[in-house]
């Protein structure tokens, strides 16, 4: 099977750009629904015109609208914590994407990174997990019967499979980027 990385749209015309979302850790919004997620907002930092998917600039918290949500129901391992955008007037509801499933399959004799070293000046607690991917590949013998989820020492990283990335194109998602990997 196929997989996919998921990637914000950068050169989407007249992108908007959403900031932090307020009232919970950015980071736990990844993989868990954390504690007085009930009422979430998400700033608006430059207008422009709405999308489907984006990511959230500071953190990269996926944001999707009732579309998206829509297109991938039924897809195990991932929940939507509905998203209020303060300081524009959508045309449609949005969702955080939180995706629950973490998976270690990247297959580093075929990719090309950086990690984090031991006494790294920024960041010495990520010691020995991914820094950057110039060259992602993974190993699909490590990803058995998952649809979505997050890597494993690089939970920036959102993967899909060949029929979720169907999904999302079939509904004409926009925002979305998407990169190959294996």
């Amino acid at each position: 099977m196929k997989y996919f990385e998921l990637n914000d749209d950068i050169n989407f015309p007249n992108r908007w750009y959403l900031g932090d979302i307020s009232e919970v850790d950015n980071w736990e919004l990844s993989t868990s629904i954390p504690q007085g997620s009930a009422n979430l907002k998400v700033e608006v930092v430059r207008g422009g015109d709405e999308m489907d998917f984006t990511f959230t600039e500071a953190y990269g918290v996926p944001i999707v609208s009732l579309k998206v949500r829509e297109a991938l129901n039924g897809i195990q391992d991932i929940a939507f914590i509905p998203v209020q955008v303060l300081g524009k007037k959508c045309a449609t509801e949005y969702f955080v994407l939180v995706t629950r499933k973490i998976v270690e399959c990247v297959d580093e004799g075929n990719s090309e990174f950086q990690k984090f070293e031991e006494n790294d000046p920024v960041r010495p607690d990520k010691a020995g997990e991914y820094r950057a991917f110039m060259k992602l590949r993974l190993d699909a013998r490590k990803i058995v019967d998952i649809d979505i989820f997050r890597l494993m020492k690089f939970e920036v990283s959102v993967i899909v499979s060949e029929q979720v990335k169907e999904r999302l194109e079939s509904v004409g998602t926009t925002g979305l980027g998407l990169a190959a990997v294996v």
